[in-house]
């Protein structure tokens, strides 16, 4: 069977009448009749042309949708060119772990996401009702999330270099600065929750408090750039 390299495979983009080809685990497939690829990009995120393998694994769907499509070639053995800008051993890595390009950062963003903005909950909580167990639950799922968050900031900031190439973005520089505010929002608050233990005791500081509540948008605002990044809006 015909071998295609990356380069004639990024012709096959669906664009100006080409033919719509991706492939998957060294396979090539023509999926121009498909209507979900009548654009040249499958769900406004995944475009042909292309080696899919770790997008497909990470799809609501198997592989088994391509066997409906013809094969038509065999993509030639090598990196991609979308990861020639990587060290060779990250190269080969990503190749014979493609899931690694996607997974990481969804993976673990969702875990200070959540964790803190149950923190702000609890806190409004505390306010409302005077039980210091709402306090301290606050406060543990604050240092919850401020362990969690470097780790979805350090896969951010791979995903970026894997799939971005480090290109400046609006979305990527405000997730930067909000993710930078909020760790050093978690220094502060566990700080300050650290200097007084008894807090809960006496009821809580008008400033602790504006800053717990303001937990919840930060990392709102973060998980909607990336929502950004990964499900761009439609032009007009």
């Amino acid at each position: 069977m015909k071998e295609i390299t990356s380069e004639e495979l990024a012709a096959f983009d669906g664009k100006e009448g080409r033919p719509v080809y991706v492939a998957f685990q060294g396979r090539v497939y023509d999926v121009t009749q498909s209507r979900l690829w009548s654009t040249g990009t499958h769900m406004k995120r995944h475009p042909s042309g292309k080696e899919l393998t770790g997008e497909i694994a990470a799809a609501p769907h198997g592989p088994e949708v391509l066997d409906r499509y013809s094969q038509v070639g065999i993509l030639k053995a090598g990196a991609p060119p979308e990861l020639s800008h990587l060290p060779l051993w990250l190269q080969a890595f990503l190749l014979r772990f493609p899931a690694a390009r996607r997974h990481p950062h969804p993976m673990v963003v969702h875990f200070p996401i959540a964790l803190l903005m149950v923190a702000s909950l609890t806190i409004l909580l505390f306010l409302l009702f005077k039980n210091p167990f709402f306090e301290r639950a606050s406060f543990y799922l604050l240092v919850l999330g401020a362990i969690s968050s470097p780790f979805a900031f350090a896969t951010g900031l791979l995903t970026w270099w894997i799939n971005y190439m480090l290109k400046p973005n609006p979305f990527v520089k405000k997730k930067i600065y909000l993710s930078i505010l909020l760790l050093c929002l978690e220094i502060v608050l566990i700080s300050w929750r650290g200097l007084h233990p008894a807090l809960s005791s006496r009821g809580i500081n008008p400033v602790h408090f504006v800053l717990m509540l303001s937990l919840a948008p930060a990392v709102g605002l973060i998980g909607y750039y990336g929502g950004q990044l990964t499900f761009p809006p439609e032009s007009k």
